[in-house]
């Protein structure tokens, strides 16, 4: 599935709908934490995917303002979801739903992995060019409320797909949701930091295993000398220039 298709399906999973009506569906709890007329459709991911060297993968995004996801008049204009997704970190404050620096650093999770990036790189991170994020659920919640019950379904739909679009040589799990799916779904030892050579959809990458930026652990990959010494490593595998 091309990219921008599988953005718009993701955007537009049929899930929902089935979801809200069936009490035994798996995103049934997640889908009704929303009111049906307010409901903030899924965030596929957030940056240019097909081209940052890095990729981040937590647990699921969280609700914000009504600025922050696609309104409904955009029915009729996939290429602003599109852009509200794909370009939103960009320097460009015409693109519809742009993220201006102030939004950004107001969101946690976005400065942490900015942070994280930043030490990957040895330099200054660009948000969505240097890397990118999404998650293994896409719909949104308040402190991964539903996650648990909805995640095996929502990845199985979708991870893979947005997986084998991203061009990352490295992906970051943020969290223990995302450390725990991934780690079975690749066959990895989830208490070892740092993996080479993991065959993901679409390529071999590094795969490094970090807290989600939400939570008490300590943060910066100083603290964690398996990933810091393996640094020289990490940086190997990106492309020529970063």
């Amino acid at each position: 599935m091309e990219r921008n298709e599988l953005l718009l399906a993701i955007v537009n999973c049929p899930e929902i709908a089935k979801a809200r009506g069936d009490a035994g569906h798996p995103c049934h709890s997640i889908v009704s934490l929303q009111p049906p007329e307010r409901f903030q459709k899924p965030e596929p991911w957030r940056g240019h995917i097909d081209t940052a060297p890095i990729l981040f993968v937590s647990s699921n995004p969280s609700i914000r303002g009504d600025d922050q996801f696609p309104p409904a008049e955009w029915k009729d204009r996939p290429q602003h979801i599109i852009n509200h997704y794909q370009r939103c970190f960009d320097d460009d404050a015409n693109i519809p739903g742009h993220i201006d620096k102030a939004t950004y650093n107001s969101v946690r999770y976005w400065t942490g992995a900015r942070a994280r990036a930043k030490e990957i790189l040895g330099r200054p991170a660009k948000p969505g060019t240097d890397f990118a994020l999404t998650e293994l659920v896409h719909c949104k919640s308040e402190k991964e409320k539903g996650v648990a019950k909805a995640h095996l379904a929502c990845a199985e739909h979708w991870l893979d797909r947005v997986i084998q679009v991203s061009a990352a040589a490295i992906i970051v799990l943020m969290g223990w949701q995302a450390r725990d799916h991934c780690a079975a779904r690749w066959d990895l030892d989830k208490a070892q930091k740092v993996h080479f050579d993991v065959g993901t959809p679409g390529r071999v990458r590094a795969v490094i295993i970090l807290p989600h930026p939400n939570s008490w652990e300590p943060q910066k990959i100083e603290y964690y000398p398996d990933i810091h010494n393996q640094l020289p490593r990490l940086r190997a595998l990106l492309p020529p220039g970063y």
